[in-house]
């Protein structure tokens, strides 16, 4: 079953001749309610879809951050928002107030969080697609203004480098002093580069830009030196809809990033500033010194430093995901190449030797964290297991309960299975 199928994973979001493939193209659902307070979206829609919807309501959601992303992937997973350091993830706290979902026996039911599926409510949470086909979110709106929002670059320097990393530290560290504001720093390596490209967009959800707290130093550089380069920090009052319109055209038939091959990862630490060097340092020595830039067409490699602050865990609480209570990064490693396949090896090969490495380090130093975000992650990462013994059992209850004949195992194999977890 696909939804968006933004997941770059084999038979995640397709299936080989050994099956058939059901898309929720067709599942478009997209209402607001007459009182304004529940938006009802299918598993069809991309986010950016859901934003050009809200645009003129005043109302919003706690959606995904990238237009691209399909609606059920980022949800069943839990998802990050903009919103999340002061809301948490996406499916806390009742945001999703009930799924339209069919079962494994065909029935077709509201889950809600005081039904009688209230165990359901809760696996959905985070548990993924091993429980039911989804057809329809009700999602919990809030009040929504014009967030003020910039893309800022910083340029490539080893200055530059030190700067930056700890602006990003500061912001998971403190970002309690500012729960409005939040930024998705990334780090990028292309064709022609020799050291990586520092940027990161600045998300603050009020009228004005903050001149003191952790955000104001990817603007002004208050107490980091952080120096963006001509004013691509300065922030401008930009919809979730516009921005996600001028994402979206990088993905359309000509734009730069459509038809690339893809691949994902994700390494989760604790938010201490060595555990940040050797992330960064280790991923873009080791890319430098395998040459793959200059050698496979259309290459591109980025990390994305997802920041996660005490108050998104404590909002979180209570959801399969069992989140560890301390300041972390949930990295994100998105590596994009062009070619017919011939260099998929090589890359993988890479990304699985680097990924050995930084583990391997950060275990040294007691730096990983956990939980491993199930969305952003790669084929063979153990995301389950780090929800922890007590959130896998009880999944595993739900499971068996709902779908006693492994439906949703083994007949839909794509993705992670909570069955196949062993602790």
């Amino acid at each position: 079953m696909r939804g968006s199928g933004h997941m770059p994973i084999s038979d995640a979001a397709n299936i080989n001749n050994t099956g058939v493939l059901i898309s929720s193209t067709n599942l478009n659902t997209l209402e607001l309610s007459q009182d304004g307070e529940t938006m009802s979206i299918g598993p069809g829609p991309r986010w950016g879809d859901v934003f050009n919807y809200l645009e003129f309501t005043n109302k919003t959601v706690i959606g995904g951050r990238l237009a691209p992303v399909g609606v059920p992937g980022l949800l069943l997973g839990g998802g990050i928002s903009w919103y999340s350091a002061k809301h948490g993830l996406a499916s806390s706290e009742g945001k999703i107030k009930a799924y339209e979902a069919v079962l494994a026996d065909g029935t077709i039911a509201t889950i809600t969080a005081n039904s009688t599926y209230s165990d359901l409510y809760w696996a959905l949470g985070g548990g993924a697609n091993s429980f039911a086909l989804i057809t329809r979110f009700d999602l919990q709106t809030f009040p929504s203004i014009t967030p003020l929002i910039a893309d800022a670059h910083y340029g490539s320097s080893n200055v530059t480098r030190d700067a930056y990393l700890a602006a990003i530290l500061k912001m998971a560290l403190t970002n309690e002093e500012d729960l409005a504001s939040t930024i998705i720093p990334v780090c990028r390596w292309g064709p022609s580069s020799t050291a990586p490209s520092y940027e990161s967009t600045l998300f603050h959800n009020g009228t004005s830009v903050p001149t003191s707290g952790p955000l104001a130093d990817f603007i002004h550089g208050n107490t980091t030196g952080l120096t963006a380069l001509n004013d691509t920090a300065t922030m401008r009052p930009i919809s979730l809809a516009q921005y996600g319109r001028a994402m979206r055209s990088a993905f359309r038939e000509g734009g730069q990033s459509h038809g690339l091959r893809q691949k994902f990862r994700v390494v989760s630490m604790k938010a201490t500033a060595e555990n940040l060097a050797i992330a960064h340092d280790t991923f873009f020595d080791s890319l430098a010194a395998s040459g793959l830039a200059n050698r496979v067409p259309e290459f591109f490699a980025g990390l994305d430093f997802n920041i996660v602050n005490r108050e998104m865990v404590k909002r979180s609480a209570g959801l399969p995901q069992n989140m560890p209570l301390e300041p972390a990064f949930w990295v994100g490693e998105a590596i994009s190449w062009g070619s017919g396949g011939e260099f998929d090896n090589e890359v993988a090969e890479w990304v699985k030797n680097v990924n050995v490495e930084i583990e391997r380090k950060l275990q040294e130093v007691n730096g990983l964290n956990r939980y491993v975000y199930l969305n952003d992650a790669d084929k063979g990462q153990k995301v389950f297991e780090g929800y922890g013994g007590e959130s896998v059992e009880r999944l595993k209850t739900v499971r068996a309960k709902y779908d006693p004949e492994r439906v949703f195992t083994d007949l839909m194999p794509g993705g992670w299975k909570i069955e196949h977890v062993e602790l």
